[in-house]
This record gives structure tokens, sequence and C-alpha cells, in this order.
């Protein structure tokens, strides 16, 4: 038989169709729909790892949680200093109180509305740091107070000392470790800006659960992740959901938990004073000086230290003195009260 190619526009012959013609047949087809399929496989796996990749780069960039923030160093004398504006209702208070500690002259101070507090003045302590030395706790609750403490996750035993606080009409607070832009040590488990997003929430769980009482967190440390608005925002909303505060320590001027708060709709307090940026009595002196002044021109003021020898010999004479001298000390319990009556346009007084 013939099996040639009929000639073009020939009408061609009718073929043989035996087995191993038909399994040849079978065979081609086989291979092309593998090659189809192979084809469909590549593409999808092509097109995963393409979203994942462009989602690891938008995540990186800036739109994902974790997203690190760009910015130079910023140095440990910042400690001292105030926040930036961050256009609020309670920025003409931030601007009275960055004009006290740049050292301006009181009768150069913007007028506020008057505001009139029961009992003057409000003025909040916090101790920093509290929960790795037992004789240091004890030294606090030897102080008149109230007053609030800060106890840092990774202390051992600490529930005992965050009840008898309590007891004693002390609020409590987690001192949350986070990223320096230094090279201090924030201690284990401190939250940074480049971790995964799952490892910053497990991490973020881990501080969280340490102990049971407290009301609100601080951050310890954090000049470099408080300048991560990503960041913040995730912690935030966290803290948040447990029907928790934040209070912004202000370990660097440039920080944006209060700005990364108010575009997820969680209002964030800061602290006014460090108490003890440097070693010695005679800062704590001067920085006690501005924390009166404060509580004098706006009804309260905010300010942070830490167990120091010095600290405490200089704040035990002053906690006993400072209601004789028309002062009234407070907590961070009453910091919503105390910002909602600073805010109100008729500055209402808060009476209790």
């Amino acid at each position: 038989m013939d099996f040639r190619a009929p000639r073009r526009g020939a009408k061609a012959r009718a073929r043989p169709d035996n087995g191993r013609v038909r399994a040849r047949r079978v065979k081609a087809e086989v291979v092309k729909k593998r090659a189809g399929y192979a084809g469909y496989i590549a593409s999808f796996v092509i097109a995963a790892f393409g979203v994942a990749l462009g989602a690891s780069f938008s995540y990186l960039g800036g739109t994902g949680e974790i997203a690190y923030a760009r910015g130079e160093p910023v140095m440990a004398s910042l400690r001292d200093g105030g926040l930036d504006a961050t256009g609020s209702t309670l920025d003409q208070r931030a601007q009275i109180v960055n004009f006290i500690l740049s050292g301006g002259a009181p009768e150069r101070l913007p007028a506020p509305a008057p505001i009139i507090f029961s009992g003057g003045p409000r003025i909040i302590i916090i101790f920093d740091d509290m929960g790795l030395d037992r004789a240091a706790f004890e030294a606090v609750m030897r102080l008149p107070g109230p007053l609030t403490l800060s106890f840092l996750p990774y202390g051992k035993n600490m529930q005992p000392m965050v009840d008898r606080a309590r007891k004693r009409g002390d609020a409590v607070l987690l001192h949350l470790p986070m990223e320096p832009a230094g090279a201090q040590d924030p201690g284990p488990h401190a939250l940074r800006g480049d971790m995964p997003a799952i490892t910053l929430l497990s991490e973020l769980d881990w501080n969280l659960s340490r102990i049971k009482g407290y009301i609100g967190v601080n951050n310890h440390m954090g000049s470099k992740f408080t300048r991560n608005e990503a960041a913040m925002k995730t912690v935030l909303s966290i803290i948040d959901e447990r029907g928790l505060f934040f209070l912004d320590s202000v370990t660097t001027g440039k920080s944006v938990a209060r700005a990364a708060g108010g575009a997820i709709g969680v209002h964030v307090y800061a602290r006014d004073v460090f108490l003890d940026p440097e070693a010695g009595k005679e800062t704590v002196i001067a920085q006690l000086e501005q924390v009166e002044r404060i509580a004098v021109e706006t009804g309260f003021a905010v300010a942070i230290c830490h167990p120091h020898p010095d600290t405490l010999a200089v704040i035990g004479p002053w906690l006993t003195s400072a209601p004789s001298r028309g002062f009234r000390l407070d907590t961070v319990a009453s910091l919503g009260a105390l910002e909602k009556a600073w805010s109100a346009p008729t500055k209402v007084a808060l009476r209790e």
C-alpha cells in the first residue's frame, strides 16, 4: 500500500488503522496533555511566587505591619525632651510643656484658659524598671503615695509585689521592652522593628501575659521601635483589644506612638519629664522643679523616674512635702479624666 502523503488538492486515501498506529497516536496525545498540565502548573507557581514576592516587598516597604522605620539614630539626651506637635486637642498643653522644658521665661508662656483641679495641681510619678530588685521595690513602698509602678515583664515572682502595690492604692503598668536606637540591651523578649509579624505578636503576647492587674503599658527603651509607625500600630491595636492603654515614655523626641494611635483610633498618653535622665541628686532636684511648674501651668504633670539611690533620696522628702505645697499626688489611672478636663472647651474643673 502507498503511505506517501497525498498531493496538494488531492483527496487523501484511506490509511490503515492498525494497533501500532493507534498506540503512537495515544502516546502523542498523552504527551501533549502532560505538557499542557505542566504549563498550567508552572504558570500557577510563577504567579503565586510573584504575589508572595510583591507582598514581601510591600511589607518591607512600609505597608506591612512590621515595616522598618528608617531614620537617623536618636541620642540618649532626647530622653529629657518633649514630643513633636501632633495636631491633637492637647497641642496647646504640649506647647506649654515643651516651652517649660526648653527653659522659656514664665512671662513668655502661651496663656491657656483657666483650669483648676480640686486638691491642687495633680502630679503623677511613675517608677520604671520595677520587679528586678526586691530591695528597690521595698524602698518605693516606703514612699508616700499614691504612685505608679511599672514592672519589667522578665522579672521573677513579681505578682506578690504587683498585688501589694495595688492594695496600697498604687497603679501598675507593664514596662514593655522595645528596641533602642543605640547598643543598649532592652532585655529578653524585647520587641524589634525587623521582626516578622508572627514573631512580634508572639513576643508581645509573652510580655503581656507575665503579670496580672496592670491597667496600661509604657515602653522600656524603644527609641528605635517607637519611630516605626507600622509596628506601633500593631502593638497599640493589641494593647487596646485587651482593654489597656499605652503611655509613651518618650525615649525619643521623634516617637510616632501618638500619631500611630490616632491613625487607628487608639488614644496614647505621654510622660512630661524624666526625673533622672542623668545620675546625681542635682539632676533630680532640677527636674522636679520643672514638674511643679508644668503642673501649675497646665493642671497636671507626668514624671518618670527609676528606683536609683539618688532618685529615692531626693524624691522621698519631695513627696512628703508636696501636699503642703499645694500639689496632689495621683496615678496614671486618672490620666483619662485629666486630659478630658484639659481638652474641654470650657476647661471644666475635675472634682472628686
